[in-house]
């Protein structure tokens, strides 16, 4: 008997401990938060390359303090503060940087304006896209219009031949 009455107490204290440790991982900061400090510091790279005008310092240490993912690309980052790209608000940022180069890169904002209005203030042209001098800005349209800089890798098909 007492092998009965004792399952129940330690199933009642694992309970207890599990419980404790789902409360404080709820309640525990993220492993790398983002806060608005963090982000004043590296919002003008980010504008500028979502925007096609500049490649960011990838070394800078704001930059380095992106949130990242095991792999260690930049994860999607919802700005903790307003932020605008040609004026329009931002309501996400992706990033997608080859680490070779072969790839290229990509900057993309989600914006809070309609796509009539990101082809104005982008002064996009009537396909909806433009070429910079850094790469090819464009404008997708779906739930929330996104505007993406897409910088050329070195990856290169020229050479390609089927047999």
């Amino acid at each position: 008997m007492t092998n009965i009455q004792g399952k129940p107490h330690q199933r009642g204290a694992t309970i207890k401990i599990l419980t404790t440790l789902l409360v404080g991982a709820l309640f525990a900061p993220a492993a790398q938060a983002f806060d608005a400090s963090q982000w004043q510091a590296v919002a003008p790279a980010i504008q500028a390359a979502v925007e096609c005008r500049a490649k960011p310092d990838t070394t800078a240490t704001a930059w380095k303090a992106l949130p990242r993912d095991e792999s260690g690309a930049i994860e999607a980052i919802k700005p903790p503060v307003p932020f605008t790209v040609f004026g329009l608000p931002v309501q996400e940022v992706a990033i997608f940087i080859d680490a070779d180069g072969e790839l290229g890169e990509s900057y993309t904002a989600t914006l809070g304006a309609n796509a009539a209005a990101v082809r104005k203030a982008a002064k996009l042209g009537t396909a909806g896209g433009r070429t910079t001098t850094m790469g090819e800005l464009m404008l997708g349209e779906g739930v929330a219009p996104q505007l993406t800089c897409t910088v050329a890798g070195t990856y290169d098909e020229s050479d390609y031949q089927e047999n």
